[in-house]
């Protein structure tokens, strides 16, 4: 019976244990930009678009905050997912890491006048390993949210203390009919990412995360107003990672 166990024991320790082994000077870095998801329609200005309904509009600010964005590991199957279940040092080493998982700082993005310009949201330092999912919660702003001041003093200031949206622009169909819509509410998503691992060998990665504000008025029809549709939760479903840049 020993000569049974003790093998089996080591062979928990060396993929469990060493799996639990937190390795320091792990990185990503997070950013945020936005982007067309569709082609331009035609004679457009800079911020046209046309809803998957076929209604036209002219958006002339946009204001969303980003509240926070967690960060999953890939899904482990077979033994190396039932020897992590059995490894107490793996268990705990899971349960520790939970913040290095979050970053809990809101941020107020602001649609500017043209896309590529990035946001910087933070770094992550997780533990080392794979992860294949990012969820981004868009909710309302706090008194700590990066770029409320700048709100405060654009073109036209917002105060956007307590929201998660702020809109304005203008439909056009047959005469143009100004809009503005805002909401307290709250919506999460999650992205999918493209394998991004770290470790030892390879402890710094970054990925920047596009809004589609094309399609953030998707569902309005012509003649029929933004109030009528979840707004926050196409500004939440038009996220998707950026391409990496090659070098």
């Amino acid at each position: 019976m020993p000569s049974v166990v003790k093998p089996f024991v080591l062979l928990v320790c060396l993929t469990g244990c060493g799996g639990g082994e937190r390795i320091e000077g792990m990185q990503l870095s997070l950013g945020l930009t936005t982007g067309r998801a569709r082609s331009v329609p035609e004679a457009a200005g800079a911020r046209t678009l046309v809803t998957d309904e076929g209604a036209r509009a002219t958006l002339q600010g946009a204001l969303v905050t980003l509240g926070s964005v967690e960060l999953f590991r890939c899904e482990e199957t077979g033994l190396r997912q039932w020897l992590r279940a059995l490894s107490p040092v793996g268990t705990a080493w899971a349960h520790s890491t939970t913040n290095a998982l979050r970053l809990g700082t809101p941020h107020v993005v602001s649609l500017g006048e043209s896309d590529g310009a990035v946001v910087a949201l933070g770094v992550l330092h997780p533990p080392p390993g794979r992860y294949c999912r990012a969820r981004l919660t868009f909710e309302p702003a706090d008194s700590d949210a990066e770029g409320l001041g700048a709100a405060l003093q654009g073109a036209r200031p917002v105060d956007m203390l307590g929201l998660s949206l702020h809109v304005r622009g203008t439909l056009e169909d047959g005469e143009a009919r100004d809009f503005e819509f805002e909401t307290r509410g709250r919506s999460s998503v999650d992205v999918v990412l493209d394998g991004v691992e770290l470790s030892e060998a390879s402890p710094r990665a970054e990925r920047v995360f596009t809004l589609a504000w094309d399609s953030w008025l998707d569902g309005v029809g012509p003649g029929e107003s933004p109030r009528n549709v979840d707004m926050l939760g196409n500004v939440a479903r038009s996220a998707s990672l950026q391409p990496p840049v090659v070098p």
